[in-house]
């Protein structure tokens, strides 16, 4: 088995929360700074920029000699509000996911005075556009039938930051549904550092817990910290393992 360093929940530029320093390259370069070995890019309710992120980490592992791997993906917030990583082993099966997930998106517009751009780059951090409309508003479809879009689509379902008040699967929804086979959840910075996953155990049971930055700046991103064991270091084997 091999060790793989990840984060699996960073957030680039398209997300209104977001740094705008959040490029394809830097979140890329801060990656391989950091040691990483797995990345996923989880912007808010869209996959818009994972295509350029995916192409700046091809590019840099050829001119650097590493094997970054950044698994596509987004965090969507559901019908209840209850935030949810959604992450799968390659691209074609991500924007099938998104093309099916598209009706439920809200049609609301952002309102870049209050929550600021959302935008879109190409894989050499060109400005290619902005998103209209509201990432940060949530999704009308609900948190079961989230899991049931993600398993058609060969995705992994990880209930975001299970330890917030807000926006999480127990705050909203009161528990994580036992009839779902959830396998993986995530619990944030703030929550490892409390003891969440110590004090808090019965909450997920034996499900595996994983513990990402949820970055909105370079440098939150996480270091060479945090790893799980994989057979090979593969975008499929990471998935399998999170599913």
């Amino acid at each position: 088995m091999i060790p793989v360093y990840y984060d699996l929940h960073i957030h680039s530029a398209l997300s209104p929360c977001a740094s705008e320093e959040m490029t394809p390259n830097d979140i890329v370069g801060m990656a391989i700074l950091n040691g990483l070995d797995l990345i996923a890019v989880t912007d808010h309710n869209s996959l818009s920029n994972v295509e350029a992120v995916i192409k700046a980490a091809n590019t840099a592992n050829i001119k650097m000699k590493k094997e970054l791997i950044v698994l596509p993906g987004a965090e969507i917030s559901t019908a209840e509000e209850a935030h949810v990583i959604c992450l799968f082993s390659d691209l074609e099966s991500a924007m099938t996911f998104e093309n099916e997930l598209a009706p439920y998106y809200s049609t609301l517009l952002n309102r870049i005075d209050i929550f600021g751009n959302q935008i879109l780059y190409n894989e050499e951090d060109c400005v290619t556009g902005e998103v209209e409309r509201m990432l940060i508003a949530p999704t009308s479809i609900s948190f079961d039938d989230l899991y049931l879009l993600v398993q058609k689509n060969e995705g992994a379902f990880i209930p975001a930051h299970i330890d917030r008040s807000s926006f999480s699967v127990i705050s909203n929804l009161g528990f994580i549904p036992t009839h779902l086979k959830i396998n993986t959840v995530e619990i944030s910075p703030k929550g490892a550092e409390s003891g969440f996953d110590v004090h808090s155990a019965d909450t997920f049971g034996k499900r595996t817990v994983i513990f990402s930055s949820d970055a909105h700046n370079l440098w939150e991103i996480s270091e060479r910290v945090r790893f799980f064991s994989l057979p090979n270091r593969t975008a499929e084997a990471a998935i399998n393992f999170l599913r």
